[in-house]
């Protein structure tokens, strides 16, 4: 039996992607599958890397002063995508955080 095609599985994805723009309550199983398969990889590959490169760039966040700042958005705001929004959640998860002003 033949492999599936990785563009046909690309294909497959972008259209259960899709689906998430819809206005319901309760995430459908193919958005629940997208994140557990793809998103949540990706977030914790985000928060890893956020932290490496946080902890390269802290001694130039502090003498500049946006130490805090660049904490929250390559440490904290990948790891709450990751581990603290619902399974198929995907729209308005930042509107829960405090934006930070330049």
């Amino acid at each position: 039996m033949k492999q599936p095609r990785p563009l046909s599985i690309l294909f497959l994805i972008c259209l259960l992607w899709t689906q998430t723009l819809s206005a319901r309550e309760v995430p459908s199983g193919g958005e629940m599958l997208i994140d557990l398969i793809v998103a949540r990889p990706m977030g914790l590959a985000g928060t890893v890397l956020g932290t490496a490169a946080f902890i390269v760039a802290s001694p130039f966040t502090l003498l500049s002063g946006t130490f805090l700042q660049s904490g929250r958005r390559l440490v904290v705001y990948p790891a709450k995508f990751t581990f603290t929004r619902g399974l198929g959640d995907f729209p308005g998860y930042m509107e829960d955080y405090q934006i930070v002003e330049e």
